[in-house]
């Protein structure tokens, strides 16, 4: 990686000052970040003392004191770790004193601590908007503000040390090195106390050169400091190694061996030197490596992610426009349909890889989260293996099905990810499967107040070969045979075996290539609460055309969908751009439903139904506010109920969920005019 390369580069040059440092160092976050100002500030009671800077005028002098509030470095603080902000005006900062004075909009930061205690704080920072910050900026800010920490604490150190220089012995205890000589002459050797205390002996220990070089990690540290003293000895050549020590109380640490050799009339009469134990820095720089190592990882990853995505988007994408495009033209109905089906099909598999990806994005930064439930546990598989059957059937493959679960079993647990993961195995089993059958059995038993259920999905496919079957649930895998491969990102098992781990589980598989594979989970679940079903109604044409609607979208083409979608239900809606306009279309008109998108300009969804809620603007108390959002987690529905929201739609949305939409709003008016 560049960036690490060139951050050792300026932070292991000996040749650099300490201010030299800082300043290439600033310097060179400024291009990483591509900002305009960079600061290294101490604060001293409240107040943020400028310590370092660059600007593009100089015009920001060191010793400038600010009030900390005063500063985007309060909420860093506060956070205690890394903060960013790409475009403040358009944030909950926008009236930050920092904003208004200096219209900064763009900043990046971390505190800078020297052990618990906060020195003060890195940024960078822009008055020009910049392009959201990345994870990985977070990182990079985050290990300066680590280095920078670490230097001031060896900075306060040695300040300490040199307050304290009135003994060589209180230097040694401070800075942690341990001197040492070796008399030739007389064969003595003679360690300072820190000496002793990094080689963990006790005061009576007697050490010799052999005894001392003994100390000394088997191998390739012993090797090297031997040879060191050896090649010292005869040549006169100083040595600096790092080697690893394992001490007399057995305790591995690194230490940084400094030796020289003196000589009398041409023969060493003295060997002499220092030791110090570098092991905290050793491990950061192991650190650094490991994080070198795991951010190339995860480029790799992310360059065979978009390889992959952006070749297996092209086929369904192809499906839509294709189909789509040779509708303009068609006048027969039949084919009308037939190609909005394959249409509508290609859509459906251009989400579900777009699902996939999200999952495998949730799942690599560990923030996928299971939304439990209680449900019926036999309803999950017999709805499955319904939707499966006509599929199985037009390849002419047999699906047998044994689901072995009470009708009243009641499961708490996360019923989509469930759903996802049978319907991942019963997807693979028909893909590779091209004559004879597929058999899904599911059945649960009670264990220790807890359910554990059991589903097996076996078919007489291809199989798999040994090599793929070891690495069957890793990310972009994919069987070739001579036909090619069969399509698909190569996620879904992956993300089966992850969701299962979540669920505390277990999946194993056995496979011959040629003769089909059989897939075992065992899943642990809780025992569900019985669930009184409020809102089921039978399905009825729903007749909008009494109901007043307003659809708020930013998006042009998101409210044509929308205004088509009403259309079949008789209802011609009204239109707002954002939530301000939402709010001011609802002051005019009585509206009976509220298609509330929540990501838009000017006053997002969430804001505006907060202001209508807690305002009274609704001219009807009992409006319904239907959250239509691509925003689709946990947080979002959570936050979108908060805001006084009554339901929630996802998109792309299915119609059946908008004409539930419409069916409530319908019973409402229905009770209101009675």
């Amino acid at each position: 990686m560049n960036f690490l390369r060139n951050f050792h580069y300026i932070v292991s040059d000996q040749e650099q000052s300490f201010d030299e440092k800082i300043e290439s160092l600033l310097k060179f976050g400024l291009e990483v970040f591509d900002l305009d100002i960079a600061i290294i500030s101490e604060i001293i009671n409240n107040q943020y003392i400028v310590r370092y800077v660059i600007t593009p005028d100089n015009s920001l002098a060191v010793g400038t004191i600010f009030e900390v509030a005063g500063t985007y470095c309060t909420h860093t603080l506060a956070a205690s770790k890394a903060l960013a902000f790409h475009q403040a005006s358009t944030s909950h900062i926008a009236h930050h004193p920092c904003y208004v004075n200096f219209q900064l909009e763009s900043y990046i930061g971390a505190p800078i601590k020297i052990g618990e205690v906060v020195f003060g704080t890195v940024n960078f920072s822009s008055p020009n908007p910049s392009t959201p910050f990345t994870q990985q900026a977070h990182d990079y800010v985050e290990l300066f503000s680590q280095w920078l920490g670490s230097e001031f604490a060896r900075i306060k150190a040695n300040e300490q040390l040199l307050k304290n220089n009135n003994t060589l012995v209180k230097l040694e205890s401070i800075a942690n090195i341990g001197s040492w000589e070796v008399d030739l002459l007389t064969e003595k050797v003679t360690w300072s106390d820190q000496t002793r205390r990094i080689y963990q002996v006790d005061d009576s220990f007697v050490p010799d050169l052999s005894s001392a070089i003994s100390f000394f990690k088997e191998g390739e540290s012993r090797e090297r400091i031997t040879q060191a003293v050896e090649s010292g000895m005869q040549t006169g050549e100083k040595w600096h190694l790092d080697l690893e020590l394992v001490t007399a109380l057995n305790q591995t640490i690194w230490v940084s061996a400094f030796g020289e050799a003196e000589f009398v009339d041409g023969s060493c009469v003295r060997l002499f030197g220092t030791l110090q134990d570098v092991t905290e820095s050793v491990v950061l720089r192991e650190q650094l490596k490991n994080k070198k190592a795991q951010a190339e990882r995860m480029l790799e990853d992310r360059s065979m992610l978009l390889a992959k995505i952006s070749h297996e988007l092209r086929t369904p994408l192809n499906g839509i426009t294709g189909m789509l495009t040779t509708l303009l033209d068609e006048q027969r109905a039949e084919k009308r349909v037939e190609k909005l089906t394959v249409a509508l099909r290609s859509a459906d598999i251009l989400l579900n890889i777009i699902n996939e990806v999200l999952d495998f994005s949730k799942i690599n930064h560990g923030e996928l989260k299971l939304e439990p439930n209680h449900f019926l546990l036999k309803t999950i598989f017999v709805d499955l293996a319904s939707l499966y059957i006509p599929l199985f059937k037009d390849k002419n493959i047999d699906f047998n099905t044994q689901i072995t679960i009470a009708d009243d079993c009641w499961a708490h647990c996360d019923n989509t990810r469930l759903s996802q993961i049978v319907s991942n195995l019963l997807s693979n089993a028909l893909k590779f499967t091209d004559a004879g059958q597929v058999n899904f059995q599911a059945n649960v038993a009670q264990l220790n107040n807890q359910l554990a259920l059991q589903l097996v999905v076996s078919d007489t496919g291809t199989g798999m070969t040994k090599p793929f079957l070891d690495s069957l649930f890793s990310p972009f895998t994919q069987e070739i045979d001579a036909k090619g491969s069969k399509g698909g990102t190569g996620l879904g098992l992956a993300i089966v075996k992850e969701l299962i781990d979540y669920m505390g589980g277990t999946i194993k598989v056995d496979s011959i290539f040629q003769q089909g594979t059989t897939f075992i989970l065992d899943i642990p679940l809780a025992i569900g609460t019985v669930q009184v079903e409020t809102n089921q109604r039978a399905r009825v044409a729903v007749d909008g055309s009494h109901l007043s609607v307003l659809v708020v979208d930013d998006n042009q083409i998101n409210r044509f969908v929308l205004d088509a979608s009403l259309e079949k239900l008789h209802i011609k809606a009204d239109f707002a751009v954002d939530g301000e306009d939402a709010i001011l279309k609802c002051k005019q008109s009585k509206y009976d439903l509220i298609f509330m998108d929540c990501v838009m300009p000017q006053l997002d969804g969430l804001e505006a139904t907060k202001i209508l809620r807690t305002e009274n603007i609704c001219s009807h108390d009992d409006t319904l506010i239907v959250a239509l959002t691509a925003n689709t987690s946990a947080t979002d529905k959570l936050a979108c109920k908060q805001a006084g929201m009554d339901m929630f739609i996802s998109k792309p949305f299915k119609l059946h969920l908008i004409e539930e939409a419409v069916g409530i709003a319908v019973t409402k008016l229905c009770k209101r005019n009675n």
